[in-house]
């Protein structure tokens, strides 16, 4: 005689036991591209399961280090791995053209109006030009992190631009610099490096209007310029300003008989940039080399040199100040050694009574402009540049 048992008294004891499992770990999405191949770090797998063979292959690693996922075809299918501490499911996205690589670059080339996104084959490209060379390392950076990104950008062709540079050579009273606009220390742009002297050469960005209160200070007595040279110079080249003159030396060995040229009076050598915000950086080497009565020898003269390098940036138009280059005491030698009194623009503060007492004192003031690209005179500017970069140096006859 068959027996049949009420299906309501069979069905809970089965669905309770389906409750007392625990549910399983969800874990992020996986994207692989067909023949690609993925390592997951997982300990204590003893079961694996795909969905769909035909997507995806997931084998363990020998001494269960872990289990390969490999991309076969596209599709999407679900990985489940069993392991001691319960069982984890992944949902496992398999495309040609890497979908995800390639929201991820549209997304992140948004920010650079300059960048394309295509795609070739299981490659994801990023095409096009940057500003500049940060731009450029960080398109790099980000194409590195993720093996389907190429990055085949590259920086514009780099643009010059021409840079007009007004100096202003003055002798000036020790107390006309707050008349100038110099606010102590506030207006401190930059300070130097210094050698061969006791008194630190500064630079200071001045506020207010310099030539308005320059002219006054000249019609008043209280300033002389001494020279007023004008530089014109590529961005990434470098101009030199030489007041001065050389003076032979002959070099004697058992062998030879030789002569070196010494370079002695002021020397300038500038060498500007431009930044993204168009203000213009530069960086200045003065130096002040005069004759030295006290050294050198009766055939080799010695010389005194002092040299300043520094940097600072400001914006077109913006005027900086050079001072503390030469002490009043180098006045005092015009007597001793006559070549020094014949030095363009040193001669004629060494012959300043008010230098030689200090009241007044050397300064420097550098005015930086740029030179319009459609400047009616940009073709003159750019000879200028060009027999500047030639010859490499200005010299000012006194």
């Amino acid at each position: 005689m068959n027996r049949f048992f009420p299906v309501r008294r069979v069905l809970p004891p089965i669905v309770l036991c389906a409750l007392l499992l625990p549910p399983p770990l969800l874990a992020e999405p996986l994207r692989l591209r067909p023949g690609f191949q993925q390592i997951l770090e997982r300990t204590g797998v003893h079961r694996i399961s795909v969905g769909n063979p035909e997507i995806i292959e997931a084998r363990p690693l020998s001494g269960n280090a872990g289990v390969l996922v490999v991309g076969k075809k596209e599709g999407e299918t679900d990985l489940v791995l069993w392991e001691k501490k319960g069982r984890t499911e992944w949902t496992v996205e398999v495309r040609e053209s890497g979908d995800s690589d390639f929201e991820e670059a549209r997304l992140f080339a948004s920010a650079f109006p300059g960048l394309s996104v295509t795609a070739a084959g299981r490659s994801v490209i990023l095409r096009g030009t940057v500003r500049n060379a940060a731009e450029k390392e960080l398109v790099e950076a980000f194409a590195r992190s993720r093996k389907a990104i190429l990055s085949q950008i590259s920086l514009p062709e780099e643009r010059k631009t021409l840079l007009s540079y007004d100096l202003k050579i003055l002798e000036i009273g020790k107390g006309s610099s707050e008349q100038l606009g110099i606010r102590w220390p506030e207006s401190i742009g930059v300070g130097g490096n210094w050698s061969a002297g006791t008194h630190a050469a500064t630079t200071f960005t001045l506020a207010g209007d310099f030539n308005a209160t320059l002219n006054l200070l000249l019609a008043n007595g209280q300033a002389r310029i001494l020279a007023n040279p004008k530089l014109v110079c590529e961005t990434g080249q470098s101009a030199t300003f030489l007041a001065g003159g050389e003076i032979p030396i002959v070099i004697v060995t058992p062998e030879t008989r030789t002569v070196e040229w010494k370079t002695y009076g002021i020397i300038l050598k500038i060498t500007p940039a431009l930044d993204m915000e168009e203000r213009v950086g530069t960086t200045i080497l003065a130096e002040i080399s005069t004759v030295d009565h006290g050294s050198g020898s009766s055939d080799i003269p010695g010389f005194l040199t002092r040299r300043v390098s520094t940097h600072f940036s400001t914006s077109p138009g913006g005027t900086v100040m050079l001072s503390g280059l030469v002490k009043n005491e180098m006045a005092k030698d015009v007597a001793k050694v006559p070549l020094l009194g014949q030095i363009p623009i040193l001669g004629e503060l060494f012959k300043s009574r008010k230098f030689r007492e200090n009241q007044t004192e050397l300064a420097i003031f550098i005015t930086p402009s740029k030179v319009p690209e459609q400047d009616p005179g940009l073709a003159h500017w750019e000879k200028r540049e060009r027999e500047s970069r030639e010859a490499m140096r200005y010299r000012w006859i006194d």
